[in-house]
């Protein structure tokens, strides 16, 4: 368990609900106090405006949808967050090349562990 994430709000923006639920159960393996969980871009912008969020894990496309907004939104509060994704070469990344990039497959608590060491820097 990592202290960061022990009681955290942790935001979770994936529109494959298989994969949101298994990073949603690594989250609160953790210790996360409250997970969010978003799957269109609406839904993440008004979840990214949530008091005491402390960080995000991010997919670049929800339903076909850039989160270029949601990115924005998340850097301008300076909420840590990091890219979780199956795309590659996606405009957005690149727009933000000092957020980490992790490709799926990837084990959903080495996610949650490199969103702590996120959180604590």
């Amino acid at each position: 368990m990592n202290i960061l994430i022990q009681g955290a709000h942790i935001l979770i923006v994936e529109d494959e609900p298989l994969i949101a639920l298994d990073i949603e159960v690594a989250v609160r393996l953790a210790g996360a106090g409250v997970v969010s969980a978003a799957q269109t871009v609406e839904q993440a912008l008004s979840m990214v405006e949530a008091p005491g969020l402390a960080g995000a894990i991010v997919d670049l496309r929800l339903q076909g949808q850039s989160v270029r907004d949601v990115v924005k939104r998340l850097t301008e509060r300076s909420i840590p967050f990091l890219f979780y994704t199956g795309a590659d070469d996606i405009p957005t990344a690149r727009s933000w090349p000092m957020i980490p990039v992790v490709s799926k497959p990837a084990p959903p608590q080495e996610v949650v562990r490199l969103l702590a060491r996120l959180m604590s820097a």
